[in-house]
């Protein structure tokens, strides 16, 4: 840049623009890696800094070195601990106050509690990222206890940004938010990193069975494995022993392994349902490719990554009619969602007796995501979010 100045020309140089500081506060588990990881393989980071504490995975480290995001450990339970929750959120506070990011990112419902109250003590703008409320995995007196905890910290939020549509509504109806306080960003996905290279070698399986049915989650509660194994059991009674059934994700919070392979051993179908061990984004790829009906009957979501993978892969998909599941499995259109174990028997039968119509539910669920769920895209809107942050001070 340049300027006439007494008859001289003088060069000025370009002021040289500050990045937006982002701070992360996570457990980076499940769909919360897979949305960091997103993140920051995709942002600009010549204009947004980010920064990521927490419970940093094995498989978010990589990420954070290539793109040159630091990182620092802080331990989070998972569970209630009051203790180590007071200390964490005072360990966080600090964090906050020595880092004086524009907006402090917070992710899941510990990252979330924790960081609001932290935020509030630090005097720090939120923004705060449920992916799927905790609350909905419960029943009785223990979800009374997290619904109640969810809306003590809704005290303390700035703003929300959903993953899902439903996700946002919830926020609204059970939460009390405020709808002008709440963004909405559909988890998205980069559809060139989703098509499976045969070079590149992982912990990949091969999936035996003229017709095969798969999942890829944890062996949580929320994933609901043992009513995987319930639709399991009817479907292989009522179609015989040619239909193969697998569940990939072992190996990582299994809580309720034991249990499963139990209902396994009570149906004797254990030669015909696989529980497999979690691997890399290659790994999920090529046991997508394999599948001939996707199967997820979670009993909540926020927007499941899994979920969407597969429909880009152009797998027929069977899902829980529930928030997220329903946002992008249009019944009848892009698949089927399901209440009851025969819904899903009946879904499956179809799918894997019409050939034609799983292929065209398929190519109608891999078009969606194309359309809907392009992250070059969003993650523009993401940026505008940091923007705005940046707009505004405390």
């Amino acid at each position: 840049m340049s300027s006439l100045l007494c008859g001289k020309l003088v060069f000025i140089p370009k002021p040289i623009m500050q990045r937006i500081k982002v701070l992360h506060i996570t457990q980076s588990v499940g769909g919360v890696e897979t949305y960091l990881k997103q993140v920051i393989s995709t942002i600009d980071h010549s204009r947004y800094e980010l920064k990521i504490i927490g419970t940093i995975s094995e498989h978010l480290e990589p990420y954070c070195v290539r793109y040159n995001v630091p990182f620092k450990r802080l331990k989070m339970a998972r569970g209630l601990n009051p203790v180590l929750d007071i200390v964490s959120i005072f360990r966080l506070k600090k964090v906050l106050q020595q880092e004086r990011p524009v907006c402090a990112h917070l992710h899941s419902a510990k990252g979330g509690f924790l960081g609001r109250l932290a935020c509030a003590l630090a005097k720090q703008k939120s923004l705060y990222t449920p992916h799927a409320l905790s609350y909905l995995s419960f029943a009785g007196v223990k979800r009374q206890l997290f619904f109640t905890l969810e809306k003590f910290a809704g005290n303390f939020t700035y703003k929300l940004l959903a993953i899902s549509h439903s996700e946002a509504e919830r926020l609204v109806k059970d939460l009390g938010q405020k709808q002008e306080d709440i963004y909405v960003i559909p988890n998205s996905l980069v559809a060139e990193n989703y098509f499976y290279n045969s070079g590149n070698k992982g912990r990949l399986h091969t999936l035996d069975g003229e017709v095969k049915v798969g999942t890829i989650a944890r062996l949580t509660p929320q994933k609901n494995p043992l009513l995987f194994i319930d639709i399991a059991n009817e479907v292989i009674k009522k179609e015989g022993t040619r239909v193969h059934f697998y569940f990939l994700g072992v190996g990582e919070h299994d809580h309720l392994k034991d249990e499963a392979e139990e209902r396994i051993k009570q149906y004797r179908i254990g030669n015909n349902i696989h529980l497999l061990e979690r691997g890399d984004l290659q790994t999920s790829i090529h046991f997508l490719q394999q599948l001939d009906v996707f199967l997820f009957p979670s009993i909540f979501e926020g927007l499941s990554y899994a979920l969407l993978e597969a429909m880009l892969q152009g797998v027929p998909c069977v899902v829980s009619n529930v928030d997220g599941n329903n946002d992008v499995i249009h019944n009848d259109v892009t698949g089927f969602t399901c209440d009851t174990l025969q819904d899903y028997t009946n879904a499956i039968s179809l799918l894997i007796n019409d050939k034609q119509k799983a292929v065209t539910y398929g190519q109608a669920a891999k078009d969606y995501v194309l359309k809907h769920h392009d992250l070059r895209k969003n993650i523009h809107q993401l940026e505008k979010i940091y923007s705005e942050f940046a707009d505004t001070r405390y």
